[in-house]
Protein backbone atom coordinates (compact mmCIF):
# COMPACT_ATOMS: atom_id res chain seq x y z
CA UNK A 1 0.00 0.00 0.00
CA UNK A 2 1.46 3.09 -1.12
CA UNK A 3 2.26 6.15 1.72
CA UNK A 4 -0.47 8.88 1.89
CA UNK A 5 -0.06 11.89 3.55
CA UNK A 6 -2.81 11.95 6.17
CA UNK A 7 -2.48 15.06 8.74
CA UNK A 8 0.24 16.94 10.89
CA UNK A 9 1.66 17.00 14.36
CA UNK A 10 -0.39 19.72 16.04
CA UNK A 11 1.06 19.16 19.72
CA UNK A 12 3.93 17.53 21.74
CA UNK A 13 4.34 16.12 25.20
CA UNK A 14 6.99 14.74 27.41
CA UNK A 15 5.98 13.69 31.35
CA UNK A 16 9.38 13.49 32.69
CA UNK A 17 7.56 12.23 36.39
CA UNK A 18 5.00 9.60 35.52
CA UNK A 19 1.34 11.00 37.14
CA UNK A 20 2.48 14.40 37.44
CA UNK A 21 1.97 17.29 35.10
CA UNK A 22 3.89 17.21 32.20
CA UNK A 23 5.87 19.88 29.67
CA UNK A 24 4.54 21.16 26.14
CA UNK A 25 7.47 20.60 23.91
CA UNK A 26 7.77 21.78 20.22
CA UNK A 27 10.31 19.53 19.73
CA UNK A 28 10.85 15.66 20.87
CA UNK A 29 13.40 13.27 20.09
CA UNK A 30 12.56 9.40 19.88
CA UNK A 31 14.67 7.06 20.98
CA UNK A 32 14.75 3.15 20.55
CA UNK A 33 12.59 3.20 23.76
CA UNK A 34 10.66 5.78 22.90
CA UNK A 35 10.50 9.78 23.68
CA UNK A 36 13.61 10.78 25.57
CA UNK A 37 12.79 12.19 28.88
CA UNK A 38 9.30 10.50 29.26
CA UNK A 39 9.02 8.54 32.30
CA UNK A 40 12.62 8.88 33.46
CA UNK A 41 11.45 9.28 36.96
CA UNK A 42 8.91 8.17 39.14
CA UNK A 43 7.12 7.23 43.13
CA UNK A 44 7.12 3.78 44.56
CA UNK A 45 4.65 3.65 46.93
CA UNK A 46 6.33 2.32 50.36
CA UNK A 47 3.51 0.19 52.09
CA UNK A 48 2.10 -1.95 48.48
CA UNK A 49 5.82 -2.01 46.67
CA UNK A 50 4.27 -0.40 43.60
CA UNK A 51 4.43 2.02 41.48
CA UNK A 52 2.83 5.42 42.21
CA UNK A 53 0.24 6.26 39.80
CA UNK A 54 -2.91 8.54 39.60
CA UNK A 55 -4.73 6.02 38.67
CA UNK A 56 -4.38 5.23 42.33
CA UNK A 57 -3.51 8.27 43.90
CA UNK A 58 -4.93 11.36 42.00
CA UNK A 59 -3.26 14.17 43.84
CA UNK A 60 0.15 12.95 41.98
CA UNK A 61 -1.74 15.00 39.16
CA UNK A 62 -1.64 18.35 41.20
CA UNK A 63 2.44 18.47 40.99
CA UNK A 64 4.80 19.07 37.51
CA UNK A 65 7.39 16.84 36.52
CA UNK A 66 10.81 18.48 35.21
CA UNK A 67 13.30 16.83 34.30
CA UNK A 68 14.80 16.17 37.80
CA UNK A 69 12.64 18.27 39.90
CA UNK A 70 8.67 18.26 41.43
CA UNK A 71 6.87 21.22 41.55
CA UNK A 72 4.65 20.50 44.76
CA UNK A 73 1.25 22.54 44.04
CA UNK A 74 2.35 25.99 46.40
CA UNK A 75 5.38 24.87 47.42
CA UNK A 76 8.99 24.38 46.12
CA UNK A 77 10.56 22.56 43.68
CA UNK A 78 12.01 19.15 45.08
CA UNK A 79 15.15 17.74 43.77
CA UNK A 80 14.50 14.03 42.80
CA UNK A 81 18.13 13.84 42.76
CA UNK A 82 18.02 14.45 46.78
CA UNK A 83 18.15 12.39 49.64
CA UNK A 84 15.51 13.90 51.09
CA UNK A 85 13.13 13.82 48.08
CA UNK A 86 11.16 10.93 49.13
CA UNK A 87 10.44 12.40 52.43
CA UNK A 88 9.44 15.90 51.02
CA UNK A 89 7.13 14.20 48.54
CA UNK A 90 5.79 12.26 51.18
CA UNK A 91 4.48 14.98 53.04
CA UNK A 92 3.45 16.29 50.03
CA UNK A 93 1.10 13.15 49.35
CA UNK A 94 0.23 11.93 52.84
CA UNK A 95 1.93 8.50 52.17
CA UNK A 96 5.49 6.87 52.09
CA UNK A 97 6.77 7.11 49.02
CA UNK A 98 10.43 7.02 47.19
CA UNK A 99 11.59 8.34 44.13
CA UNK A 100 12.85 5.61 41.66
CA UNK A 101 14.53 6.30 37.43
CA UNK A 102 13.49 4.13 34.75
CA UNK A 103 15.22 1.12 34.59
CA UNK A 104 16.99 0.75 38.22
CA UNK A 105 15.83 -1.35 40.98
CA UNK A 106 14.05 -4.18 39.25
CA UNK A 107 10.70 -5.18 38.10
CA UNK A 108 7.64 -2.74 38.93
CA UNK A 109 4.23 -2.63 38.48
CA UNK A 110 0.86 -0.27 38.98
CA UNK A 111 -2.42 -1.05 40.68
CA UNK A 112 -5.31 -0.04 38.32
CA UNK A 113 -8.82 -1.26 38.60
CA UNK A 114 -10.84 -2.23 35.22
CA UNK A 115 -14.05 -0.33 36.57
CA UNK A 116 -12.68 3.56 36.24
CA UNK A 117 -15.44 5.41 37.89
CA UNK A 118 -15.33 3.67 40.99
CA UNK A 119 -12.14 4.04 43.00
CA UNK A 120 -13.31 0.82 46.00
CA UNK A 121 -13.35 -1.60 42.67
CA UNK A 122 -10.95 -4.40 42.59
CA UNK A 123 -7.14 -3.67 41.98
CA UNK A 124 -4.99 -5.32 39.89
CA UNK A 125 -1.27 -5.42 38.95
CA UNK A 126 0.01 -4.48 36.07
CA UNK A 127 3.94 -4.31 35.17
CA UNK A 128 5.26 -1.77 33.57
CA UNK A 129 7.62 -2.88 30.51
CA UNK A 130 11.11 -4.04 31.72
CA UNK A 131 13.63 -0.73 32.01
CA UNK A 132 10.70 1.80 31.53
CA UNK A 133 8.36 3.57 33.72
CA UNK A 134 5.11 4.04 30.89
CA UNK A 135 1.80 2.08 31.59
CA UNK A 136 2.42 -0.07 28.39
CA UNK A 137 3.20 1.19 24.83
CA UNK A 138 6.29 3.36 24.00
CA UNK A 139 4.75 6.50 21.93
CA UNK A 140 1.12 7.26 22.99
CA UNK A 141 -0.89 9.35 19.47
CA UNK A 142 -4.21 11.05 19.58
CA UNK A 143 -6.09 12.50 16.44
CA UNK A 144 -7.42 16.42 16.64
CA UNK A 145 -10.28 14.74 14.60
CA UNK A 146 -11.64 11.34 17.02
CA UNK A 147 -10.91 14.26 19.97
CA UNK A 148 -12.89 16.81 18.38
CA UNK A 149 -15.88 14.69 17.47
CA UNK A 150 -16.41 13.00 21.02
CA UNK A 151 -16.16 16.89 22.30
CA UNK A 152 -18.82 17.63 19.60
CA UNK A 153 -21.13 14.57 20.30
CA UNK A 154 -20.47 15.22 24.57
CA UNK A 155 -20.23 19.11 24.84
CA UNK A 156 -21.08 19.31 28.05
CA UNK A 157 -18.06 16.83 28.88
CA UNK A 158 -14.69 18.45 28.93
CA UNK A 159 -12.09 16.72 27.06
CA UNK A 160 -9.43 18.46 27.04
CA UNK A 161 -6.53 16.90 25.87
CA UNK A 162 -4.47 16.93 29.13
CA UNK A 163 -6.97 14.85 30.44
CA UNK A 164 -5.59 11.82 27.82
CA UNK A 165 -1.87 12.16 28.41
CA UNK A 166 -0.60 11.75 25.10
CA UNK A 167 3.06 12.21 23.01
CA UNK A 168 1.96 13.35 19.87
CA UNK A 169 -1.52 15.18 18.09
CA UNK A 170 -2.08 14.60 14.77
CA UNK A 171 -4.26 17.12 13.30
CA UNK A 172 -6.13 15.26 10.67
CA UNK A 173 -9.65 15.30 9.04
CA UNK A 174 -10.97 12.61 9.25
CA UNK A 175 -14.06 9.98 10.78
CA UNK A 176 -13.81 9.92 14.67
CA UNK A 177 -11.74 6.63 15.52
CA UNK A 178 -10.53 6.17 11.48
CA UNK A 179 -7.21 5.79 13.31
CA UNK A 180 -8.20 2.44 14.55
CA UNK A 181 -7.79 1.27 11.22
CA UNK A 182 -3.87 1.65 11.30
CA UNK A 183 -3.06 -1.00 13.56
CA UNK A 184 -0.11 -3.04 12.24
CA UNK A 185 0.71 -0.04 9.95
CA UNK A 186 4.08 2.43 10.15
CA UNK A 187 3.38 6.34 10.66
CA UNK A 188 6.03 8.48 9.43
CA UNK A 189 6.27 11.39 12.13
CA UNK A 190 8.98 13.97 11.44
CA UNK A 191 12.43 12.06 11.23
CA UNK A 192 11.12 8.73 13.00
CA UNK A 193 9.24 5.94 11.94
CA UNK A 194 6.28 4.23 14.36
CA UNK A 195 4.60 1.17 14.80
CA UNK A 196 0.76 1.60 15.28
CA UNK A 197 0.46 -1.62 17.97
CA UNK A 198 -3.07 -1.41 19.20
CA UNK A 199 -5.60 1.42 20.03
CA UNK A 200 -5.44 2.82 23.84
CA UNK A 201 -7.49 1.30 26.56
CA UNK A 202 -8.43 4.11 29.11
CA UNK A 203 -8.08 3.85 32.61
CA UNK A 204 -9.21 6.27 35.58
CA UNK A 205 -6.76 9.40 34.61
CA UNK A 206 -9.14 10.98 32.26
CA UNK A 207 -12.09 11.32 34.83
CA UNK A 208 -9.35 12.29 37.83
CA UNK A 209 -9.18 16.37 38.87
CA UNK A 210 -6.22 18.31 38.02
CA UNK A 211 -5.32 22.13 37.66
CA UNK A 212 -8.10 23.77 35.85
CA UNK A 213 -9.92 20.91 35.49
CA UNK A 214 -12.30 19.72 37.10
CA UNK A 215 -12.92 15.72 38.13
CA UNK A 216 -15.07 14.26 35.21
CA UNK A 217 -16.50 11.03 36.13
CA UNK A 218 -19.36 10.76 33.35
CA UNK A 219 -16.71 11.13 30.72
CA UNK A 220 -15.90 7.02 31.35
CA UNK A 221 -19.76 6.54 29.61
CA UNK A 222 -19.37 8.59 26.85
CA UNK A 223 -16.09 6.73 25.77
CA UNK A 224 -17.71 3.45 26.05
CA UNK A 225 -20.67 4.94 23.77
CA UNK A 226 -18.27 6.82 21.39
CA UNK A 227 -17.47 3.92 19.44
CA UNK A 228 -19.03 0.47 20.47
CA UNK A 229 -17.07 -1.79 18.04
CA UNK A 230 -14.29 -0.74 20.94
CA UNK A 231 -15.71 1.04 24.13
CA UNK A 232 -13.10 2.74 25.89
CA UNK A 233 -10.67 3.67 23.89
CA UNK A 234 -9.43 6.31 22.11
CA UNK A 235 -6.19 6.71 20.95
CA UNK A 236 -3.04 4.63 19.83
CA UNK A 237 -0.09 3.19 21.62
CA UNK A 238 2.48 3.12 19.45
CA UNK A 239 6.51 1.57 19.30
CA UNK A 240 9.39 2.88 17.44
CA UNK A 241 10.59 1.43 14.50
CA UNK A 242 12.91 4.18 13.35
CA UNK A 243 14.23 6.74 15.86
CA UNK A 244 13.83 10.09 15.23
CA UNK A 245 13.52 13.79 15.95
CA UNK A 246 9.48 15.35 15.68
CA UNK A 247 8.46 18.74 15.74
CA UNK A 248 4.72 20.19 15.42
CA UNK A 249 4.47 21.04 11.97
CA UNK A 250 5.77 17.39 10.82
CA UNK A 251 3.90 15.72 8.45
CA UNK A 252 2.48 12.23 8.93
CA UNK A 253 2.31 9.54 6.62
CA UNK A 254 0.55 6.15 7.10
CA UNK A 255 2.65 3.19 4.95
Amino acid sequence: MADSMVGSVSGLYRYPVKSLQGQVEHCLEIGKGGVVGDRIWGLVDVESGKLASAKRFSALLGGVGHDDSVEIPGGPHVSLRDADAGDLLSAWLGREVRVVQAGEGGPLSYQMTFDPPNDDAELFDIPVPEGSLVDLASVHLLTTATLGACAARWPHLNWDVRRFRPNVVVDIDIAAFTENDWVGRNLSVGAAVLRVDQPTVRCAMPLRAQPALAAQPKLFAALNEANPTLPNHLGLYLSVSRPGSVSVGDGVMVA
